[in-house]
């Protein structure tokens, strides 16, 4: 699908839906622009509530740290 993205425009291409780990982060931001990652954050805050956003920020970090 990125390929046919890429054959037709040339604005920045991001890759979501699903992506949860920072194995699936770097495969797809290997094809793409950016990740997004929205659900597992959900996910972490609903788990976490106010304690979340230490979490978050690991769990960002690590995603980041994969994909540099």
């Amino acid at each position: 699908m990125m390929e046919t993205v890429r054959q037709n425009t040339h604005i920045p291409a991001a890759i979501g839906f699903g992506i949860s780990t920072p194995e699936q982060a770097k495969q797809m931001a290997d094809l793409s622009d950016g990740v997004i990652v929205g659900s597992a954050i959900v996910r972490l805050l609903e788990q976490y509530g106010k304690a979340a956003p230490g979490c978050i920020g690991a769990y960002v970090k690590t995603m980041k740290d994969a994909i540099r």
